[in-house]
């Protein structure tokens, strides 16, 4: 099967996603970035043209608009894309081919050579605190501490951890930046924040606490991608009002109503 488009995107990123509809153009997308809801690029007053609080709202509605209006084809079922004499081989997971003939191209990502690395900590017998991150400016290992409303508790107070780290694929294979090396380092940048554990005695009118209890939970690791546009400047451009962003206005309008 072969399909004929004057332009398309190759890319992963939030940020050629943005770009994908922003400018109503058809994106293939292999792998999808792993978007950190902490980073430093997303603003803490949300997206309110998107309908969503935070950067892992955002990836998760745009995919929704862009699969649902056909921008991104074949999402999160491609296998293999190839490009040979103008025209992009496509294999999807189920093994069908698709050929598209193109006028222009975008590659919109490039790939570092270093990760992101986010280890996952559940916090046990923590006391309430308002503290939400703490940094380590003079480190990549365990650089970014965020305090997160957990959603194994509800009871609106209860925190659990999140930390980031850049590696080198070197670093990723050696025990001296293993999870259990974080979990030390994540204690000692907690305690110096004064966040105890539960209380244990009081004597001499001195109180005593126990040291807050914390849990691995998971890894995850996501080599760093380059985008050919920074997210501040392409979630600023003008949004083209193409058939697709049409339709789904109209569908959210009447959702609305």
């Amino acid at each position: 099967m072969r399909q004929k488009v004057s332009k398309i995107i190759i890319g992963g990123s939030i940020e050629s996603m943005i770009y994908a509809w922003r400018t109503q153009t058809k994106i293939l997308v292999k792998e999808k970035e792993y978007v950190f809801r902490f980073d430093e690029k997303f603003p803490s007053t949300g997206f309110p043209d998107f309908n969503c609080e935070n950067g892992k709202h955002l990836s998760a509605n745009l995919i929704f608009a862009l699969s649902f209006t056909g921008l991104m084809p074949y999402s999160g079922n491609i296998e293999s894309i190839r490009e040979t004499d103008g025209i992009l081989k496509v294999i999807t997971k189920g093994n069908k081919k698709i050929e598209i003939e193109f006028e222009e191209l975008i590659r919109f990502d490039s790939i570092g050579e270093s990760y992101m690395v986010y280890d996952f900590f559940n916090t046990r017998s923590m006391t309430p605190t308002e503290l939400s991150q703490l940094v380590d400016t003079e480190s990549n290992f365990v650089s970014q501490l965020n305090l997160y409303k957990s959603p194994r508790v509800d009871d609106g107070k209860t925190k659990d951890i999140v930390v980031s780290s850049r590696m080198t694929h070197k670093d990723l294979l050696s025990p001296d930046y293993g999870q259990g090396i974080a979990l030390i380092k994540v204690q000692r940048m907690i305690k110096s924040a004064g966040i105890k554990g539960t209380f244990a005695w009081e004597r001499k009118g001195k109180r005593y606490y126990k040291k807050p209890k914390l849990e691995f939970y998971k890894r995850i690791t996501s080599r760093i991608v380059n985008p050919a546009i920074l997210f501040s400047e392409v979630y600023n451009m003008k949004q083209e009002e193409g058939a697709e962003w049409k339709m789904l206005e109209t569908l959210r309008k009447k959702a609305e109503t």
